[in-house]
């Protein structure tokens, strides 16, 4: 166990080091970007409220991370707005495309700045299944008459009980009942949310499964973005593609549930030494 574990760390670490560096060349004009407002928001409030407040926003609240975060918000509020006014899948489709690929972005410029923080931790998963759900209930909405992916349609739904029972097994586990549940919960999802490398490889497969399907939907809008590309591969391709990545994502799903149930005994060690440590503050 403890050789799975730090190969997974390593694999996770080498993952994020070739993002960041990748998405340098536009993480870095990003900070740039937000530094002006971030600066001049940060030192008005610190003129009104004191320099606790200042410090508090400009490092932990207002980093152009955490800006980049709320696109993904903006977008899908923008998507949802869109779908109530009746806007073409296609338009709907975009916006919740660009929102996902916020993510790609967000981390590594956190990262590149020495500037992750507990709440951009939240706002990025929050965001992320915010989107997929929403594209989950497109999917149903739009895609039901379609024979072929109904298996699909239904494996995606069954996908949240999954992941909420891999989380309730994982906090049954951790959790000290002599230590306020909030508490337990913070300390929970601060160690849970940080994703390895195969979490997200799998937020990946389900990603690509779910925007295929809206894809098929929006192929024959000559407005949709990816129209000339949709138009040159074949549906029969698209759908393979589909339900590969929901093979693969079960698979790797299934060994989350594994891990969940047979839930590393060091970690729980770990989790209890940090809540022992609240506990006695």
């Amino acid at each position: 166990m403890p050789e799975e574990e730090t190969l997974t760390s390593q694999t996770t670490s080498a993952e994020k080091n070739v993002r960041d560096k990748i998405c340098y060349p536009v993480t870095q004009p990003i900070w740039w970007f937000v530094w002006p407002f971030r600066k001049a928001l940060s030192w008005t409030a610190g003129r009104i409220f004191g320099e606790q407040i200042q410090e508090i926003l400009y490092k932990k609240i207002l980093t152009p991370a955490n800006a980049l975060t709320s696109v993904r918000f903006w977008l899908l509020i923008e998507a949802m707005i869109g779908f109530f006014a009746g806007a073409a899948l296609a338009e709907q489709t975009k916006l919740l495309f660009f929102a996902i690929i916020t993510d790609f972005f967000d981390g590594p410029t956190a990262r590149n700045n020495n500037e992750v923080t507990e709440l951009g931790t939240y706002m990025d998963h929050i965001g992320d299944w915010s989107v997929i759900i929403w594209v989950i209930f497109l999917n149903f909405r739009y895609l039901w008459h379609q024979t072929i992916l109904l298996p699909f349609l239904f494996v995606s739904f069954l996908i949240i009980p999954i992941l909420l029972f891999i989380n309730i097994a994982k906090f049954k586990k951790f959790c000290d009942p002599e230590i306020p549940w909030i508490k337990n919960i913070t300390e929970f999802a601060n160690e849970e949310l940080q994703t390895d490398v195969w979490g997200r490889i799998q937020f990946g497969l389900l990603a690509i499964a779910l925007f295929g399907g809206l894809f098929i939907e929006s192929a024959n809008n000559p407005d949709f973005i990816f129209y000339w590309l949709m138009q040159a591969m074949p549906t029969t391709a698209l759908i393979f593609v589909i339900y590969a990545c929901l093979a693969f994502y079960l698979v790797l799903g299934g060994y989350s549930i594994r891990d969940a149930i047979d839930y590393s005994e060091a970690k729980i060690k770990k989790f209890r030494e940090k809540l022992k440590t609240i506990k006695n503050q």
